[in-house]
Parts: structure tokens; sequence; C-alpha cells
């Protein structure tokens, strides 16, 4: 490959499908923020950003993303699970019909996609290697689908970006790379979140009974389940509510078992919650609750930070990365540890030095400087 001149467009190609795949979730927020800073950083970068004509989201938009309609067939081939195979030859032929060889380009996907022969350059983001070190957990067609496609992109990639030490740790042994080149850029908030005074707190926010706070999807390695156990045997329960943040409704088994634990009156499903709103939770909740086995980041412990919201988090190895000492750590599966901190963050309130550490930290979290990054391994891909 020849390095492009410094004066040329940098061109990307992107396929999109990660707007088709999610209505809203960790890794579409993360190209919606930084595509169109990195275009005002950068008036030679040209971004060509493949995509359904029927996405779940809004797209990122600037004059320099140029929206490219490829058919997929994704709505009238159901369940996607079953149909992912051919789905991806439908969409792969049509994107390679108007990408020619992709010389001296870029490509990044945002989700595990690669072109076949491309003469360019490929880039692959990393979020987290739970597909592969839970796969117990995620055993359905899809799922093999998306371990099969990330480890060719892993194999054809020019260059990798991980978010988070503890990522790249993770693939360099799952993967046992040993000549490719790794990134770490982190992943950053909205600066929607911050401290509200008590008279920018909505009437309907306000009047909230005291809660502690979950958000982000119910699934299994978010440890969840262990929450409610672990509220459920929490003495002062009667007193607390517990308030979740997600768009998916109470499963069946889910509602049997907020009968069983006897909690269904005090926990709370708010969905379709905005930033705006969102922000009003962290605010008025007495600790957020991040109780994952496995995260590559997670942004909602900035969100929560950057509220001067107390933190009550499972001590896992990229948590600790992100939010350093400032949350209340308790042992994943520890339901006991769990209720103590339960009680710790409680007592503590908001006004700790815990929490002033927490408003520092998120201070080194910017999408300015995630986007700034980005573009700088552009640049370092075609010079």
């Amino acid at each position: 490959m020849v390095a492009m001149d410094a004066n040329a467009a940098l061109q990307v190609v992107m396929d999109g499908i990660i707007f088709e795949l999610q209505s809203r979730g960790g890794i579409s927020r993360v190209y919606q923020e930084i595509l169109p800073r990195m275009c005002e950083m950068d008036e030679r970068l040209k971004i060509s950003l493949f995509a359904d004509r029927r996405t779940k989201q809004t797209l990122p938009q600037h004059p320099q993303i140029d929206r490219v309609n490829i058919p997929t067939l994704r709505r009238y081939l159901r369940p996607a699970s079953i149909w992912m195979p051919v789905l991806t030859k439908v969409r792969d032929s049509a994107r390679q019909h108007r990408l020619g060889d992709g010389s001296g380009q870029i490509w990044h996907s945002t989700y595990y996609t690669y072109p076949e022969n491309w003469a360019g350059y490929q880039l692959v983001m990393v979020d987290d290697l739970i597909y592969e070190l839970f796969a117990s957990l995620f055993s359905s067609r899809q799922d093999d689908w998306v371990r099969a496609h990330k480890q060719m992109c892993i194999q054809k990639a020019d260059l990798i970006i991980c978010r988070s030490e503890s990522t790249k740790n993770d693939l360099l042994e799952y993967y046992q790379l040993k000549d490719k080149d790794i990134r770490i850029i982190y992943n950053a908030y909205s600066q929607v979140f911050h401290p509200l005074e008590k008279d920018e707190i909505k009437p309907e926010f306000r009047s909230l009974k005291p809660f502690f706070l979950c958000v982000g999807r119910r699934l299994r390695h978010k440890n969840f389940v262990q929450v409610l156990r672990a509220y459920s045997r929490w003495p002062h329960k009667s007193s607390v509510d517990l308030v979740v943040v997600d768009s998916q409704p109470w499963s069946r088994q889910e509602r049997t078992m907020l009968a069983e634990l006897g909690v269904e009156q005090t926990i709370h499903l708010y969905r379709d919650i905005n930033d705006d709103e969102l922000c009003q939770l962290y605010n008025q909740a007495e600790a957020f609750i991040h109780p994952s086995l496995y995260e590559g980041f997670g942004i909602p412990l900035l969100e929560a930070m950057a509220c001067g919201c107390p933190v009550i988090a499972s001590r896992i190895p990229s948590t600790i990365e992100v939010a350093g000492e400032v949350p209340f750590y308790f042992e994943p599966l520890a339901i006991d540890d769990l209720c103590d901190k339960l009680d710790i963050a409680l007592s503590s309130g908001k006004n700790t030095p815990r929490v002033q550490q927490g408003l520092e930290k998120v201070k080194e979290y910017s999408w300015d400087k995630t986007a700034r990054q980005t573009l700088n391994v552009y640049r370092e891909l075609v010079t």
C-alpha cells in the first residue's frame, strides 16, 4: 500500500451496521459522538457511511459524511438470528458493488464486517470480548456470526483500537496476538451529565422516594439478577426503592422473580429515558449500581460520576481502570458484600471525598479527546 499525499482527502468507508442493530447503546453512542467531531477537526476527512434505508436511529450528521443506502432485506427476513448468513451475503454484495477495490481508503466497520478484495487499509474497534469470554451466555447462530466475523476482522486489520487496557489484555491473551498494532482510546460521556441545583430538578423526579439506580441492558453478564437478590435481602428496601433504566420491558421470567422475591412494589422500570431525564435520575439517586461481571469500558460510570452520584460497582479490571478508587467496590458474586455497600453508600451520602474525586476523575474523559485520537489513528494508517 502506498502512503497518501498529505493534502489529499482522507477517505474513510464505514459500514453503519450498528445503527441498524441498536436503537441506542454504548457502541452506537461512540460513533454518534465522534464522527461529526472528527469531520470538524479535519476538513480533508470524507466519510462514506453505508447503511440500510431504515436504521433504528438517526445516523451521525455532517456535510463531510455521505450516507450510502444499501438494501439488506433485514425487515423482510426475520428473525435476524436465523437469517444472518443470508442478510450478510446480500449486504456484502450490495456494498461491494459500490466500493471498488478501496485503494488508498480506510475501511472502518461499526460492527465487525469486512469487504472482500479490499486493497485499502482496514481498522477495527474492539469494544470488549464478551462473546468470547462468555460464550456459554451467547450461543445463538447470530452470536456465532459475531465471533466469526470479529475474528476475521481482527486478522485482517492493519490496526486495532481497544476501549481499555483491560480489553487489550483480554484480546492479546484470547487471540494470541503478537504482531498486531493496538491503540487504546477511551470512551467518554456527554456534557448533558452534570450536577444539578435543587431548583433544576423537575417535580416528577423531585417527588420520587429515595432510590438506587441501575442503568443499561439487563443481559446475563451485566449481573442484574445479583442486584435483585441482594436488594431483596437488604433490610432497608422498604424505605429505598430501586429504579432501573432500560429500553427493554420486563421479561416473564423477571416478573416471576420480582414476585417471588417480594420486591415488585419497590422496583421501577423506566423505559425510553432521554439523556436529560437520565441526568435528573443520576442527580436524585442515593447511588448508582454498576454490577457487571465484565465490561470493555462502562460509559454509565462516567455519567454517574459527572452528576455527583455515588457509585457502587463490581470489582472488575475495566471499572477499576476507568473509575479508579471512586466507587464502593463489591465482589461481583458476593450478595452480602453488595448489601454492605448499599448500607455504606446510603449512610455516607453525597457530600463525600469520593464524590468530589469522581467529579475530578471524569475531567480526564471527553468525546473531543476520543475523536482526536481516532482521527490520529486514521492519519497514522495512511502516512
